[in-house]
């Protein structure tokens, strides 16, 4: 049991300071009265006015006491009611350097990316996901949300250079997730990096970002995406596995490689399956509404006492 409006309460005392206040204004109007004989005095005494008086006044204090319990709205408990999701805390970590254009994966690679990871975001509705991207430098496109939609959006719309700074920094990249997922409450934080070739820019490496993120408990997986002779006309500086396997490694991960599209979906729903948790939610508490038993008692009171002022008494 609970009142939603506790509140209401805390003006009885002034209700029941009026009514007394009333009842003393009667008395004092009743003493005031002269009779014309004995006879009329004693007549007086019969009708017992201090009774019907009593009574008004009792009348009254129910009525204000039971319509304050109502705007109060007591509510019983019916129990709780579990929620609890299948989710985690997810950042899409993208390369967006000028490598990512090469045409071994269709069309590109960047466009491949795009296509694995809007896959990816669709297969996990109770999720929040964010996306950050890197070349040179790294930017958060998209902070941690449930509102996929957008967040699907904002991936199509990223394109190789779009950091408007060439390399591949890849330990600024983590250290970026790790600032954008490092407060969040949680146990299941995990980043989804993926690049075509080895960390060439930025001021932190790449093991050092692992330990970080270890630190704060994220888990980090690796895909290194593109063939070893790539047949597009950009050629990057080859893909550092060794480096993409520690840091994955380091922080609870796995590394993966992709060297087509269907291999690169595949490794999207190979972490699909591995990031299943389940996260519970606060529990829902239901109630039902009681206002409607003391409203319609105190509607109920109305009625006598509209007919003691119908017969002319003193309500």
């Amino acid at each position: 049991m609970r009142l939603l409006h506790p509140e209401a309460l805390f003006l009885f005392p002034l209700i029941l300071l009026f009514l007394w206040w009333a009842r003393r204004g009667r008395t004092a109007r009743r003493k005031s009265l002269g009779y014309s004989s004995l006879h009329l005095l004693e007549w007086s005494k019969s009708v017992t006015p201090l009774r019907l008086s009593r009574r008004t006044d009792l009348l009254h204090a129910l009525f204000w006491a039971l319509l304050l319990l109502t705007l109060a709205r007591p509510q019983q408990s019916l129990g709780e009611k579990p929620r609890t999701k299948e989710g985690i805390d997810i950042l899409l970590c993208l390369d967006t350097s000028s490598s990512m254009e090469a045409r071994d994966l269709h069309p590109n690679r960047l466009e491949a990316a795009k296509t694995v990871s809007e896959a990816f975001v669709k297969s996990r509705p109770d999720d929040r996901l964010g996306l950050v991207v890197y070349a040179g430098i790294a930017l958060t496109q998209c902070p941690l949300t449930t509102d996929h939609q957008t967040l699907q959006l904002l991936l199509k719309r990223i394109f190789a250079g779009i950091t408007q700074r060439d390399g591949t920094a890849i330990g600024n990249a983590i250290v970026t997730c790790v600032n954008r997922l490092k407060n969040i409450p949680g146990e299941s934080k995990v980043v989804i990096l993926l690049t075509d070739g080895r960390s060439n820019a930025g001021e932190i490496e790449p093991l050092k970002a692992a330990e970080l993120a270890a630190e704060y408990k994220i888990r980090i997986y690796c895909i290194g995406v593109g063939t070893e002779t790539t047949r597009g006309f950009l050629h990057g500086a080859g893909i550092d596995m060794e480096t993409l396997t520690t840091v994955a490694r380091r922080t609870g991960g796995k590394a993966f490689r992709a060297t087509n599209n269907e291999g690169l979906a595949e490794i999207y729903r190979e972490i699909d399956r591995l990031e299943k948790v389940e996260r519970e939610e606060k529990p829902e508490i239901l109630y039902r509404e009681l206002m409607i038993y003391p409203g319609v008692l105190s509607l109920l009171l109305i009625f006598p006492l509209l007919w003691r002022r119908y017969r002319g008494e003193q309500v």
